[in-house]
């Protein structure tokens, strides 16, 4: 398989976009810059470039309702609490943890746990 063409996977960990190196060397990265001013995390990176194998590309599959993930996820207080992963994603399935959830479900599951 051409390296080139393979996609990073956007998902949230622990409240922080990432993504798995799809060179598979084990290595995750955040989709996000650091802003000059402040620290936050508010850029998008357009290419994923991973730090541990170098491994490029510009195709990142990113959810187009992101900022309603985002928004419902932020609500949530305690940070390793804020997880989405896409339907299908290999370490969703690996440790049967909930995957392809709409923002609907991630409602549903604040309000189950409190959150409002």
């Amino acid at each position: 398989m051409n390296l080139l063409l393979q996609t990073a996977r956007a998902y949230v960990y622990a409240g922080n976009w990432v993504a798995d190196c799809p060179a598979s060397c084990g290595n995750v990265e955040l989709l996000y810059e650091a802003a000059v001013r402040g620290g936050a995390l508010t850029r998008k990176k357009t290419m994923f470039h991973c730090s541990y194998c170098k491994f490029e590309t510009q195709a990142i599959e990113w959810p187009s309702n992101e900022n309603e993930i985002t928004a419902v996820l932020d609500r949530r207080p305690i940070p390793h609490t804020r997880n989405w992963y896409p339907a299908d994603h290999p370490a969703a399935i690996r440790f049967r943890i909930p995957h392809g959830q709409s923002v609907s479900d991630l409602v549903d599951e604040n309000i189950e746990n409190g959150v409002h």
